[in-house]
C-alpha cells in the first residue's frame, strides 16, 4: 500500500508539474469519492484545482475544504498555507482566518502565517491589525520584496498614515526592486529620431467594463488622431475581455495584449516599439506592470488615471495632477515632476443614456436616507465611526452597494463595526450588484445624500452621485489621493461639501439632512450644471491633455 501511495504521489506530483490539472482530478476521481481519500490524495486534487486558472468559485471553496480536512487531521501546514491562497481567490476567510490565527499562536516566526493574516486583514479592511503584521514581516526579512505592494497600497485606505510615512516605505520596497533589477547598469538607449507621429500609449489590466476604461474613453475617442499615434497595451487576461474591451480597441491605431509576457520580454517589447510616451494607469494596483516600468519602457513615463500617488521610482518621470491635489510647496513628497492639469485631472464620459432624477420631497416620505457605493475596502474605522454618529443622530438609514465581485466576508466585517457603533441593523440597506450602468445609476434615486469615504474618497461614485443630482459630503485631504474628493466638489462648485475634519463632516451631514429643499437645491440642477463642468466636459479635457 505505501509503494502505491508512492507511486501516486509521483504520478500526481508530476501532473501538477505539467499543469495537467483536468488528468489529476479526473484519475483522483476514480479512485473514489474524494472526501474519503487518503490525505495525501486529497492535497494533490485540491492543489490542483487551486493552482487551475480555469476553476470556478465553488471548485476552489470546495478546495479549500478539503485543505482544511487534511491540515487539521495531520497538521499538515502546507494545507493550511493553501487554504490561505485559495482564499485569496475566493475572497472567503471565515474558514481560515481561525486557522491562522490559532496556528501563528503556536509559531510565531512563521512567516509564512504573518504574511496571510497581513494580507487576510487588507481584504477584510481592518488596516491597523494588517499593517501591525505586514511590519512585523518586513523587520523579520527586510530584503523581502513579495507582499509588499498591498502594503503599500493599503497606506492610502488608512487613517492617519501621513504622504511621508507612505513615501517612505514606497521608497523601500523601490530600492529593493532597483537593486534586485540592477538598473544602475541597464545601458538600453532609445532612438531618439523624431517619429512621424507621437507614439502614445496606455498600460493597464482594466481595459475593460472599470472606471479607469470610462475615463479614458472619449479621450481615445477625441484625441488628434492625425498627431497621436495611440497603443493600448493591455494586461488583461483573455477571458476578461468584454464589450468595452472591443470599443476601447476600434479607438486605438495599436491593441497590444502582453498578459503572458515575462516582466523582462514585456520590457523589451515595449522598448522595440520606441514609444515616446507610456502612461500607466495601473500604479500599484492588480495586473500591475511595475517591474518593467522600473527598468524603462520609453522615452517619457507618465503615472495618471489608475493610482493616485507616488510610485516612487526614478524612471516614472511625471504624475499628472490638478491644482487643487497636491500644492506647490509639496512637490519633494512626490518623487516624480508633477504635471498640472488646468482644471482637474480627469473626465467622466457620460453615460449614453440616463435615468430620470426623481423628486424624492414629493414622495411624502421623510426619511432621509444616505448612500455610500464606494467599495467596502475604502470604508475605513474612522469613516464608520463617523458614519454611525450620523446615523444615530439622524436616525437615518444608509445605503451600501459593493463594487467588487465577492466580499460576502468583507461585507459582514463591514457590518460588525456599525453594530459595534450602535447603529441598528434596520439602518443599514446593502445592495447587489446591478448588470448595467443604468440600472446601478438609478440606485441613487433611492437616496438623497451621498457620504465620501475618507482618507481614501470616492471618484467614479461621486461623478455618478453628481450626476444622479446628489450632494456628495466628502473630507478634505492632505495628499493627492485623498484630496480628490475635494478637487470634485471643486469643480462643480460644491466647496460647501467639504469637510475640514470629521466633526465638520459630521455637522455638515445633520445639516443637509435637515434641509427641506435638498431636490430643488441640487437634483436636476446639480446634473445639468455637472453635464457643462469640467467633471464630464471631456472636449475640454482632450485639450488639456493634448
Amino acid at each position: 500500500m505505501t509503494d502505491l501511495k508512492e507511486d501516486l504521489s509521483k504520478k500526481f506530483l508530476s501532473y501538477l508539474d505539467k499543469k495537467q490539472y483536468k488528468r489529476l482530478q479526473f484519475e483522483a476521481e476514480m479512485l473514489g469519492d474524494i472526501d474519503e481519500q487518503d490525505p495525501l490524495i486529497m492535497f494533490y486534487y485540491a492543489s490542483s484545482i487551486y493552482l487551475d486558472e480555469a476553476s470556478k468559485d465553488e471548485d476552489l471553496l470546495h478546495s479549500s475544504l478539503l485543505f482544511k480536512k487534511v491540515y487539521l487531521g495531520k497538521n499538515h501546514m502546507r494545507s493550511l498555507y493553501n487554504m490561505i491562497a485559495v482564499s485569496f481567490k475566493t475572497k472567503v476567510f471565515r474558514e481560515v482566518l481561525p486557522l491562522v490565527k490559532e496556528a501563528h499562536e503556536k509559531d510565531q516566526d512563521d512567516n509564512i502565517l504573518i504574511e496571510g493574516l497581513a494580507r487576510i486583514h487588507f481584504y477584510l479592511g481592518n488596516r491597523k491589525e494588517s499593517i501591525k503584521f505586514f511590519k512585523k514581516l518586513y523587520e523579520k526579512l527586510p530584503e523581502k520584496k513579495e507582499g509588499r505592494l498591498p502594503f503599500i497600497s493599503m497606506l492610502n485606505y488608512t487613517s492617519g498614515i501621513s504622504q511621508e510615512y507612505y513615501m517612505k516605505e514606497c521608497l523601500n520596497y523601490v530600492s529593493l526592486l532597483e537593486k534586485k533589477l540592477n538598473i544602475e547598469n541597464d545601458k538600453f538607449e532609445f532612438k531618439w529620431e523624431k517619429n512621424s507621429k507621437i507614439k502614445l500609449s496606455f498600460l493597464s489590466a482594466d481595459f475593460k467594463t472599470h472606471s479607469v476604461s470610462h475615463f479614458l474613453k472619449d479621450l481615445l475617442k477625441k484625441i488628434n488622431k492625425s498627431s497621436y499615434e495611440i497603443h493600448l497595451i493591455s494586461n488583461l487576461k483573455a477571458f476578461e475581455h468584454d464589450d468595452m474591451s472591443i470599443e476601447l480597441k476600434k479607438l486605438a491605431h495599436h491593441w497590444h495584449d502582453v498578459e503572458n509576457y515575462s516582466d523582462n520580454e514585456l520590457t523589451i517589447f515595449l522598448r522595440s516599439l520606441n514609444l515616446d510616451f507610456l502612461i500607466d494607469l495601473s500604479g500599484f494596483t492588480n495586473g500591475n506592470r511595475f517591474e518593467s516600468l522600473v527598468r524603462r519602457c520609453a522615452k517619457i513615463q507618465i503615472e495618471w488615471l489608475g493610482y493616485n500617488n507616488s510610485l516612487g521610482s526614478r524612471n516614472i518621470d511625471y504624475l499628472i495632477s490638478d491644482k487643487n491635489l497636491i500644492m506647490p510647496n509639496e512637490h519633494d513628497m512626490y518623487k516624480e515632476k508633477i504635471l498640472y492639469l488646468p482644471k482637474i485631472w480627469n473626465a467622466l464620459s457620460s453615460p449614453k443614456s440616463l435615468p430620470d432624477i426623481i423628486n424624492k420631497s414629493k414622495q411624502n416620505n421623510s426619511e432621509i436616507i444616505f448612500c455610500s457605493f464606494n467599495n467596502f475596502q475604502k470604508i475605513s474605522d474612522n469613516t464608520i465611526k463617523v458614519w454611525s454618529k450620523i446615523l444615530n443622530e439622524t436616525k437615518s438609514k444608509l445605503m451600501l452597494k459593493n463594487s467588487l465581485i465577492g466580499g460576502e466576508d468583507l461585507k459582514n466585517n463591514v457590518l460588525d463595526k456599525f453594530i459595534q457603533n450602535n447603529v441598528k441593523l434596520e439602518q443599514l440597506l446593502f445592495l447587489d450588484r446591478e448588470k448595467n450602468i443604468f440600472d446601478h445609476l438609478n440606485l441613487y434615486n433611492k437616496a438623497n445624500i451621498a457620504l465620501d469615504t475618507f482618507p481614501y474618497p470616492g471618484v467614479t461614485t461621486s461623478y455618478e452621485a453628481i450626476l444622479m443630482g446628489l450632494p456628495v459630503l466628502t473630507m478634505k485631504g492632505f495628499n493627492f489621493n485623498s484630496r480628490c474628493g475635494e478637487s470634485i466638489n471643486k469643480n462643480i462648485e460644491m466647496d460647501d461639501l467639504i469637510a475640514i475634519n470629521e466633526e465638520d463632516y459630521l455637522n455638515k451631514a445633520i445639516l443637509l439632512s435637515q434641509e427641506k429643499n435638498l431636490d430643488e437645491k441640487y437634483g436636476t440642477n446639480l446634473r445639468n450644471k455637472a453635464l457643462t463642468s469640467p467633471l464630464f466636459d471631456s472636449d475640454q479635457f482632450t485639450k488639456d491633455f493634448e
